[in-house]
C-alpha cells in the first residue's frame, strides 16, 4: 500500500485531468469529489475511478466541457440535463440550482438526466446539509452491462442504484448521512478487493453459473462474469428497482438491454430537498432527533463490536484519521492512474512528485 496526503492527491489528480484537456476548475472539481470519497473511506468511489473517467474522455463517452443546463423549471420541480458531463460538475450544478429554489415553499424536487458517474452520492447530501436542508436521493445507472441480480434470479438485471438521505446536525449531534448501494456492496469495492488481491466476504456475489463466490476476478475486469447480490434480499431488490423507477424512468433512462453497450456510465438522480423549518419548530424537532439518537445508541453493544454507530459516523472518523495520517492507496490502483497519466503526457516520476507520499 502507498499512503498520500490528501492535498497532494488532489493536486496530482487534478493535474492529470487538466493534462487531458479538462478545464482547470472542472479538473479540480473532479479531483475533489474523488479524493473526498477516499477521505471518507469509500475508496470504491475515489481516485480508483480516475483512469476510467480519463478513458471515457478519450473515447468521447464523457463530455468534459459540459456544465449542466436547466431544461425545465416548473417552480417546485426542476429538470437538469447533464449532457454526459462529469458528475462532479453536474451534481454540484443541480444541487446549487435546487437549493436556490427551496425558498418560502420549503421544498424542491430536482431531476438529473444524462450525467456521467455522479460519484459518492453522500457528497451531494452533504452539500445540501451546508444549507441545513434534509435531502433524499434516488439514483440509477445504465450505459454498461447490469451488475446486480434481482432477488430470486441468477443473472444481473440492475445497476447498483444508490439510495441516500440526510438530516442536518443538531446542537448535540452531527448530521445523519445514510448512503448505500442497493447491492450488498458497491461494484467499486470489487475493484478495490481485486487491486489488493483480497477475497470478498461471503454472500456478496455469484459467478456466471449462479454459484456463490468470493473471488473479485469473477467480475474484474469482465463485469459480465457474474453478478452482485441485492442488499437484504427482496427488500434491497425492491429498493434498487425503485431507484431505477424514480432515478431512471422519471428522468428518462432505465436499465434495459439496448442501453448496456455504450461502455460508459449514465446516471439519473431524483432528489428531494426539504427545509425542515417549513414543517414546524426546528427546536422541537432537534429535541426529538437527539432523543431518538440517544435511545438507539443506548442499546448494549453486540459481541465483537464497539456498539451502535449512526449513519455518517464511520465516514467522519475515516475523514479525521486519513486527513491526519494520509490516504492509503493500493499499488495496483496507483499504477492504473500512472498509466493513464502517461497517456496524457505526465510521466510516473512527475505524478509521484505532484502527489508526494505521506510519512
Amino acid at each position: 500500500m502507498l499512503t498520500f496526503d490528501h492535498g497532494g492527491l488532489r493536486r496530482a489528480t487534478a493535474a492529470v485531468f487538466a493534462a487531458a484537456g479538462v478545464e482547470d476548475d472542472i479538473a479540480r472539481a473532479v479531483a475533489d469529489l474523488l479524493v473526498n470519497a477516499n477521505l471518507t473511506g469509500h475508496d470504491s468511489h475515489g481516485i480508483q475511478m480516475a483512469a476510467y473517467y480519463l478513458d471515457c474522455v478519450k473515447t468521447g463517452r464523457l463530455n468534459p466541457d459540459q456544465r449542466g443546463r436547466v431544461v425545465s423549471d416548473s417552480g417546485s420541480i426542476l429538470v437538469i440535463d447533464g449532457g454526459m458531463g462529469f458528475g462532479a460538475v453536474i451534481g454540484a450544478f443541480a444541487m446549487d440550482e435546487a437549493m436556490a429554489r427551496v425558498g418560502s415553499s420549503g421544498a424542491q424536487i430536482v431531476a438529473i438526466r444524462n450525467s456521467h458517474h455522479l460519484g459518492r452520492i453522500g457528497s451531494w447530501a452533504e452539500r445540501c446539509l451546508e444549507n441545513d436542508l434534509v435531502s433524499i436521493h434516488f439514483v440509477n445507472a445504465h450505459g454498461h452491462p447490469p451488475l446486480v441480480a434481482p432477488h430470486g434470479g441468477l443473472e444481473a438485471r440492475l445497476g447498483t442504484n444508490p439510495f441516500c438521505a440526510a438530516v442536518p446536525a443538531t446542537d448535540r449531534h452531527p448530521p445523519f448521512v445514510l448512503d448505500f448501494a442497493t447491492s450488498r456492496i458497491a461494484f467499486g469495492k470489487v475493484g478495490v478487493a481485486y487491486d489488493k488481491n483480497e477475497a470478498l466476504s461471503e454472500g456478496m456475489m455469484i459467478d456466471r453459473q449462479g454459484r456463490p463466490t468470493t473471488d473479485p476476478a469473477t467480475m474484474i475486469p469482465d463485469a459480465t462474469g457474474g453478478a452482485l447480490l441485492p442488499l437484504g434480499d427482496h427488500k434491497g431488490f425492491g429498493l434498487g428497482l425503485l431507484c431505477d423507477l424514480l432515478g431512471g424512468a422519471l428522468t428518462g433512462g432505465t436499465t434495459h438491454p439496448e442501453r448496456h453497450t455504450q461502455e460508459t456510465t449514465v446516471n439519473g438522480m431524483l432528489s428531494i430537498l426539504i427545509d425542515p423549518a417549513a414543517l414546524g419548530s426546528w427546536q422541537t424537532m432537534t429535541g426529538e432527533i437527539d432523543a431518538l439518537y440517544e435511545w438507539a445508541r443506548s442499546a448494549a453493544p453486540a459481541p465483537g463490536t464497539e456498539g451502535v454507530l449512526l449513519a455518517g459516523e464511520p465516514e467522519r472518523r475515516n475523514r479525521a484519521e486519513r486527513a491526519a495520517r494520509g490516504i492509503p492507496i493500493a499499488e495496483a490502483a496507483w499504477d492504473d492512474l500512472a498509466a493513464a497519466a502517461e497517456g496524457v503526457g505526465i510521466n510516473r516520476e512527475t505524478l509521484d512528485r505532484l502527489a508526494g507520499q505521506a510519512i
